[in-house]
């Protein structure tokens, strides 16, 4: 039986923090704020318990940093606009980054699209 695929946006924190472990001089260094950055901001998309396990670092710590970052800007969509058009479009969706970057998807057979993916995809997940 395989290993589950991470999302990319695990993925690249759980390479980043290799990398600094295989570089990194003594044991008890400390783990950077650039990295726990990256692990809180995955951790607010994905959560805490599949980073954390993921990137090999103690669960309450991420918990803790994720709590005490500010949730104010986010590339969640806030507002997801499933219109019926008339005519050879059968859906339009819109989706919307925190930032104010849209994507509009036109398709004759909304069925046949995998929502979910088109949305991690557009996010960065």
């Amino acid at each position: 039986m395989g290993e589950k695929q991470l999302p990319a946006a695990i993925e690249r924190v759980r390479s980043q923090f290799e990398e600094w472990r295989a570089h990194k001089g003594n044991r008890r260094d400390r783990i950077p704020e650039r990295l726990w950055s990256a692990a809180a901001e995955a951790a607010q998309r994905h959560g805490v318990h599949a980073v954390s396990r993921a990137v090999r670092i103690e669960h309450s710590a991420l918990r803790r940093r994720v709590q005490a970052t500010p949730s104010g800007v986010s590339d969640t969509p806030a507002f997801i606009e499933m219109d019926n058009a008339t005519g050879s479009v059968g859906c339009i969706v819109e989706l919307e980054k925190g930032n104010g970057t849209r994507m509009r998807i036109c398709v004759r057979d909304g069925a046949a699209v995998d929502w979910c993916r088109m949305k991690e995809a557009f996010l960065g997940a």
